[in-house]
C-alpha cells in the first residue's frame, strides 16, 4: 500500500480544516462544523445511541480549539448554558435538534436544526438545545478557545435564575461532584 492511500487518522484532517492559526470567530467555527458534517469518516466511527443519556465524543483538540460529536435520542437535551469564554459553531449531521435561544422578558426563540443546518454563537450566547427527530439525532459542535468551561442556568426559589459554572468537558450531576468530578480543575487557573 503506498503511503498516499493510507488512511490519516481524524485529527490529522480536522487539523486541516481549520482555516488559520489562533482563537477562530464563530463564522470559522460554524464554517468548519459544517466541513466535519461533509466528511462523515471524521464522526460517523463516534456516533453512539444510548436511550438513557446524551453522548459526546471528542474528534479533535489542540490548545485552540475543539471539536465534538453529539448523540441526541428522544427526550435529550442541556438545558439553557453558555460557553463562558468560547464561541461554537454547530452544525446537524443527521436527525433534528431543536435549538431555543433565551430571551428576556420573553418566550425564547425556537428554531429546528436538520442535516446540513447549522448556526454559531459568540461567547456569552445562551442557549439551549434538545433532541427532535431521528434515532440518534447527531450535531457537530466546534469551539474555540477549547470549552473548558460553562455556565447551566437554573431557576431557583421565587423564580430566581442562578448561574452555575461547570467543567465543560463533563456531564456534571450531583453524583460526579461528589465523586470528585471538580478534582485537580482548578488548580489550572
Amino acid at each position: 500500500m503506498s503511503a498516499a492511500s493510507t488512511p490519516l487518522p481524524a485529527p490529522a484532517y480536522v487539523e486541516d480544516l481549520i482555516p488559520r492559526a489562533g482563537i477562530l470567530t464563530p463564522g470559522e467555527l460554524e464554517d468548519l462544523a459544517r466541513d466535519i458534517v461533509e466528511r462523515p469518516e471524521l464522526w460517523e466511527h463516534l456516533v453512539r445511541v444510548d436511550p438513557d443519556q446524551r453522548r459526546y465524543e471528542l474528534i479533535y483538540e489542540d490548545e485552540r480549539v475543539d471539536a465534538w460529536v453529539l448523540s441526541w435520542m428522544p427526550g435529550q437535551g442541556t438545558g439553557f448554558h453558555d460557553h463562558y469564554i468560547s464561541s461554537v459553531g454547530l452544525c446537524c449531521a443527521l436527525g433534528g435538534v431543536r435549538e431555543d435561544v433565551m430571551v428576556y422578558g420573553g418566550q425564547h426563540s425556537e428554531l429546528q436544526l436538520r442535516r446540513g443546518d447549522s448556526r454559531q454563537g459568540g461567547p456569552g450566547y445562551i442557549h439551549r438545545v434538545r433532541h427532535f427527530l431521528g434515532e440518534p439525532a447527531v450535531t457537530i459542535h466546534v469551539y474555540s478557545p477549547r470549552l473548558d468551561w460553562v455556565g447551566q442556568y437554573r431557576l431557583g426559589e421565587g423564580g430566581v435564575l442562578r448561574r452555575e459554572v461547570r467543567p465543560g468537558r463533563n456531564e456534571l450531576t450531583g453524583q460526579l461532584v461528589a465523586q470528585g468530578a471538580l478534582q485537580g480543575v482548578l488548580e489550572r487557573f
